[in-house]
């Protein structure tokens, strides 16, 4: 029996994200043409708030599991969605 801690990755597969929401304000003010970009979308707030519901929509909704019951109902069965 092999046990895999999954809650070990957690900081792994969120640092990204948090890297990427919290450099929005920087790469904002970097250049007119950032700028511009995120302001299509709304501004930095809206941005983070797209990129964070684009996030919890898909990584937890258990497609990187082979099927519907290896993916399970519980968030450690999600998880692997993540990853």
């Amino acid at each position: 029996l092999m046990f895999i801690d999954k809650y070990t990755q957690i900081p792994r597969i969120l640092g990204p994200v948090v890297l990427c929401l919290d450099k929005l304000d920087e790469c904002a003010a970097q250049s007119e043409a950032s700028k511009r970009y995120i302001d299509s979308f709304g501004g930095v707030r809206q941005v983070r708030q797209i990129i964070l519901a684009d996030f919890f929509r898909h990584a937890f909704d258990g497609s990187g599991a082979d099927n519907f019951f290896d993916a399970g109902s519980c968030i450690d069965g999600r998880l692997t969605s993540a990853w």
